[in-house]
């Protein structure tokens, strides 16, 4: 058996007394370094400096070829100015997984593959077979083996080949810094075959034999070394090779595998099995010889055949059931600075950090945006589905789902773009939620009505060759929001924007968290953009889903958030990116906004037959130029979820036409043809078990233009404030006193009014704004409306 406890205990004493166990002997003390000028061969007595010139040489596995004199003088001079620092501390490169918000395992990446185990989680084989074959007196001798130094000398001297006579202690010394090294000339270095490397090896050897017992040189070692094929330690070579726990392995197996250890590529039994079983065989011999087993069992196992059982840990997000999520999380781990100030920081964290990352995954959610996906498109289908799911006032995102598998053969429909989250599509008319919030922010009235002239020109702005169109090509008549929103009506849209301007429309997405348009540069969205409401720009799914979940919030806008918590090895709790949840629109705006969007889903709506019975919902269809995409988004207080349907290779050259869905062919493909459907089905799926919640109504005031309820005005800028109360029949008074810092409100703001919203009061009556924090509460209020010119 092993003789692990012949000596549990770290060798005493320093230096050389580590290293000889008896010590040095006393008529020979250690020799102090000349001062320059000294001659050499003033050193007394070199018999002891010589024998550790010896050990240098024969670990080095070469030949005498220096005089032993010279070389013991060059040791001994070196020997007290070698660094004794040992990163004993450093931690090995673990797995990091990846789970779903329960907490349960959907991906792991690792730079080593690496199952870390105590000496007792180690099967006893393992240690006999390695101490047999390694460093048979490794519990008796200090740092170096001197009946092996003796052995290696006269072998190396008096023969033809060479032989080591590197220790456990020794080799666990290489092995720990290869683990720390970072780069090939770091690698190169350590395992140079040269006599300053191998002396700095014996002198760290040295100081570890001082700071830690046998058992624990020996459990390190066991968890650091190289098995080849990508395992590294035990407890992974174990699973790899044979599927079973390291406590498990049988003695054929533990001398595999440490028969591997001469040479991790040569002896790997997955590439070389006759080889590997031809080295397991000296193991299982070496076990004889040395007592460790008797002959009995030496005869079975030798005569056994090796027998493989080869597991490859699932690794990287190709290998997760939700590849697409998993890839989406993967970017923001690799590029948020919060988990690194580099590239190379933040890699080293998640493929040797041995960190737990949990998401917001839901799989619940993610079964229900892929069934939808799959029940309209086929995987091979030319045309892509891009689903994303959203929480309101969270940001969570708790699903990506696509029709698409994960994959780069294009020409099979696979892809490995994250078509829900990072792939930005012209969205349409997906897109004129944010025009009607902008105009609605700056006192619009939702009774307000334009006449819809087909081939509309504004002025001072750019237009298409025959001007802006509607989708039926003709006036659709003179149409408040509600009507004009349900029907999608385009030039309605161009002119609320052209009242309310091209660049706040722009700034109002950007609050929203689209990030995707061009602000800068020379394709930067200018003042005469008209296109920008009919969705002429590139967004995701996701930025989408996270505008109409700002809306379902009641106005509270959110980043994504795809990642709760992160801890590392020893469970501390480790920073993840904030979820940045502010307040963008008043309760009134984003109210104002899903009454107009809940008509969508009328008997006259583009949305008719996609409503979810009595369960209040709200949302919008969007079709592009030429059916280039197509989209539906839609929400309710629990959930938003945006829906894009395209080719992925390009929608201006590979426009929806003639696609097969839902087992027919659609000839011209609109936003309720399959984006539609599609959003329907992954709604009603999350909300099966979710209660009924209807949404808040807006102020009656700015719906009806009767004057008596007060307006809810909180969460606006105190100019937009001011004009909804003066256009609504009420005088305004600003506090004084600012309300209490909150970091949720920005400055400028309104964080309280009275009377409350809803409340009744006289005509001309004051309501007193109390503003955010920070906020200039000085500034003069006017007391009427300027009159708009013309």
């Amino acid at each position: 058996m092993a003789r692990r406890h012949a000596r549990g205990d770290g060798a005493s004493g320093s230096g050389l007394d580590s290293l000889f166990p008896g010590g040095l002997p006393s008529a020979v003390p250690a020799p102090a370094r000349p001062s320059a000028g000294r001659r050499l061969g003033r050193l007394a007595p070199l018999a002891v400096w010589s024998a550790l010139a010896g050990v240098v040489v024969a670990s080095l596995a070469l030949p005498f070829v220096l005089p032993p004199a010279y070389a013991a003088r060059q040791v001994a001079y070196a020997w007290e100015d070698l660094p004794t620092a040992l990163p004993l501390d450093a931690e090995l490169a673990l797995p990091s997984v990846m789970t779903d918000d329960a907490g349960r395992t959907i991906a792991v990446f690792y730079g080593q593959d690496r199952v870390p185990l105590s000496l007792a989680q180690v099967s006893p084989h393992v240690v006999d077979a390695l101490l047999a074959t390694e460093d048979d007196h490794f519990y008796e001798h200090g740092a170096v083996d001197l009946k092996g130094l003796a052995r290696a000398v006269l072998h190396n001297g008096s023969s033809g080949s060479t032989q080591g006579a590197s220790g456990i202690t020794q080799q666990y010394v290489k092995n720990l810094l290869l683990t720390q090294a970072t780069t090939p000339a770091q690698e190169k270095a350590i395992t140079e075959q040269t006599l300053t490397r191998k002396v700095r090896e014996l002198r760290l050897a040295v100081e570890m034999e001082k700071r830690l017992t046998k058992d624990q040189i020996l459990e390190r070692y066991l968890n650091t070394v190289n098995f080849g094929d990508g395992a590294y330690g035990i407890g992974a070579a174990a699973r790899h090779y044979f599927s079973v726990r390291a406590l498990d392995l049988t003695v054929a197996q533990a001398a595999d595998l440490v028969g591997i250890l001469k040479s991790p590529t040569n002896y790997n039994p997955a590439d070389h099995p006759v080889r590997s079983q031809a080295r397991r065989d000296v193991v299982l011999a070496r076990m004889r010889t040395t007592g460790r087993i008797d002959e009995a069992t030496y005869t079975a196992a030798a005569a056994s055949k090796v027998v493989l059982k080869l597991t490859d840990p699932a690794q990287g997000c190709g290998a997760s059931a939700y590849p697409f999520f998993c890839q989406y999380v993967l970017q923001v781990l690799s590029t948020d600075p919060v988990f690194g100030a580099t590239p190379e920081a933040r890699a080293d964290l998640l493929y040797r950090g041995g960190l737990v990352i949990r998401t917001t995954l839901n799989r619940a959610a993610m079964a229900a945006a892929q069934a939808a996906a799959d029940k309209a498109l086929t995987p091979t289908n030319r045309v892509a589905a891009g689903i994303a799911v959203v929480q309101p006032g969270t940001g969570h995102v708790v699903a990506l789902g696509t029709n698409k598998r994960w994959g780069r053969d294009s020409a099979k429909g696979q892809t490995q773009i994250v078509l829900p989250a990072r792939a930005a599509y012209q969205p349409g008319s997906n897109f004129k939620p944010i025009t009607l919030a902008t105009a609605l922010e700056k006192g619009f009235s939702l009774t307000t009505r334009f006449d819809t002239p087909n081939g509309y020109k504004p002025a001072a702005m750019n237009y298409p060759k025959g001007g802006f169109h509607n989708d039926n090509d003709r006036n659709n008549g003179v149409l408040n929001a509600y009507q004009a929103t349900a029907g999608s009506v385009n030039t309605w849209y161009v002119q609320l924007e052209e009242k309310y301007g091209v660049v706040p429309v722009a700034d109002m997405a950007k609050r929203l968290g689209i990030t995707s348009l061009p602000r800068t540069g020379p394709r930067a969205i200018t003042p005469k953009d008209a296109s920008l409401t009919l969705g002429a720009y590139e967004v995701s799914p996701l930025e989408m889903a996270g505008v109409y979940a700002t809306f379902a919030s009641g106005g509270i806008t959110c980043a994504p958030v795809v990642i709760t918590s992160v801890t590392d090895r020893r469970k501390r709790a480790l920073p993840v990116p904030p979820d940045g949840c502010h307040r963008t629109l008043s309760p009134y705006v984003a109210a104002a906004v899903t009454d107009v969007l809940r008509g969508v889903f009328g008997a006259s709506g583009t949305g008719a037959g996609l409503d979810l019975g009595a369960r209040p919902a709200a949302g919008k269809t969007g079709t592009t130029n030429s059916s280039s995409a197509t989209w539906f988004s839609g929400f309710t207080p629990q959930y938003a979820v945006s829906v894009w349907i395209g080719d992925p290779r390009g929608g201006q050259k590979y426009p929806l036409r003639n696609v097969k869905a839902y087992g027919r062919t659609f000839g011209t493909v609109y936003g309720r043809s399959i984006a539609g459907p599609i959003w329907r089905q992954t709604m009603t799926a999350l909300l099966a078990t979710e209660p009924v919640i209807g949404f808040p109504s807006p102020a009656t005031t700015v719906l009806t233009g009767l004057a008596p309820p007060v307006p809810d005005v909180r969460g606006l800028t105190r100019d937009a404030a001011v004009t909804a109360l003066l256009r609504a029949g009420y005088l305004v008074a600003i506090d004084p006193a600012p309300a209490p810092v909150d970091p949720v409100e920005a400055p400028g703001q309104v964080a309280d009014q009275s009377p409350l919203p809803g409340q009744t009061a006289a005509y001309g009556s004051p309501v007193v704004l109390t503003l955010t924090s920070g906020s200039d509460t000085t500034a003069a209020v006017p007391t009427t409306l300027p009159v708009s010119p013309g």
